[in-house]
């Protein structure tokens, strides 16, 4: 659901595949290409990372077959209780790029807030994050990124290529764009890591969390 409503306003994740059986992992696997990674899914679990269910740069079908095993016992032995969509085929993301995070945060009295910053595991340590109420111009997009500690990184730190800024930006301005649409039915989305490739290439979403009003945010309905 969540890369459905993404994609209504031009936002798209990496090529990915949700799979039901280690045949049809194997099939989704060859049809992306290796290296791939396998998540498993589930809407009760939210840090995938925390408890094994994420495998990542899988090269062959004996390898995605041996992550598909450890995954299953990591569900098993973590969330047994939990409900449980599948296992999630995505493409790895190779290359020199930088992790940030975007997304959106609604508080009762300001309203919907477009948030980026520093991605990964630096999101909780370094705490490198800027915000802007939504919608956002070009010019205010670019103003939250130059803000970041880590812009210096997106630039082209210590020879490295720069990032894809104009890339990063766009994203910003639909997410914004999403937010305002979608007012207080979006809770909250963290897109994280978002990453963003060299100049010119783009930014790629691998992880996508969530949280819409019980009335749901069906494409069928989007403004």
């Amino acid at each position: 659901m969540s890369t459905r409503v993404l994609a209504h306003f031009g936002i798209t994740a990496l090529c990915e595949r949700l799979t039901q059986t280690p045949e049809e992992a194997k099939a989704a696997a060859e049809a992306i290409g290796y290296p791939v990674a396998l998540k498993g899914i589930s809407p009760d679990i939210t840090h995938k990372t925390e408890t094994g269910l994420v495998k990542l740069n899988i090269a062959d079908a004996g390898a995605l077959r041996q992550a598909w095993d450890e995954l299953e016992r990591s569900m098993n032995l973590h969330h047994p209780d939990a409900r449980r969509e599948g296992m999630l085929i995505q493409s790895m993301v190779t290359g020199d790029v930088v992790e940030t995070i975007a997304g959106v945060n609604r508080d009762p009295a300001f309203g919907s807030a477009v948030v980026v910053g520093l991605g990964g595991i630096f999101v909780e340590l370094l705490r490198d994050v800027s915000l802007e109420l939504a919608p956002l111009s070009p010019a205010r997009a670019k103003a939250m990124i130059n803000r970041l500690q880590a812009a210096k990184l997106l630039q082209g730190f210590r020879g490295k290529q720069p990032a894809d800024i104009a890339a990063l930006e766009e994203t910003l301005v639909r997410l914004g764009r999403m937010a305002h649409a979608l007012g207080e039915r979006l809770v909250s989305l963290d897109l994280n890591p978002l990453m963003v490739l060299p100049e010119g290439q783009g930014v790629r979403i691998v992880d996508i969390v969530m949280q819409a009003r019980p009335s749901g945010v069906s494409p069928k309905h989007l403004p």
